[in-house]
């Protein structure tokens, strides 16, 4: 399952406390890179800073698209496979194929003076303070 990038190469995240979307740079990397140099105790959010494990930033709409992938293409033929078993006792509903995720083009860049390489994009609104994704100081 591939995560869509917008133009500028930032992928989509979401704080697992406030709950906000932001983006963080993702240029290059692919995500197991990213996880491999995240710093001890994970990344920090960039509006209310609280730091949290590389693998509890994906947004909503990534973990039901991740869901229905593993959805249509592990669960349901197992469960086709357990139907047949039972000789065509069991109706298998058949499983929809996930809709593709897209990114917009939304959201205002904040260049860290900490992480020059790691820039975030965070809410137009946003009108506080904008924190490091990487290590948690103010821009």
């Amino acid at each position: 399952m591939s995560i869509p990038l917008d133009t500028g190469g930032f992928l989509r995240r979401e704080c697992p406390t406030c709950e906000r979307e932001f983006k963080v740079y993702a240029g290059d990397n692919d995500n197991d890179e990213e996880e491999a140099e995240a710093p001890p105790g994970g990344y920090f959010c960039p509006y209310c800073t609280i730091q949290a494990p590389p693998d509890h930033w994906w947004t909503k709409e990534q973990l039901e698209a991740a869901r229905g992938v593993v959805a249509r293409e592990f669960v349901a033929p197992e469960l086709e496979r357990l139907g047949r078993t039972l000789g065509g006792r069991v109706q298998i509903e058949e499983v929809a194929e996930p809709s593709a995720l897209t990114e917009s083009e939304d959201m205002r860049q904040v260049e860290m003076q900490c992480h020059p390489d790691r820039p975030v994009k965070v809410l137009e609104e946003w009108a506080k303070p904008v924190h490091c994704f990487v290590c948690g100081s103010p821009a």
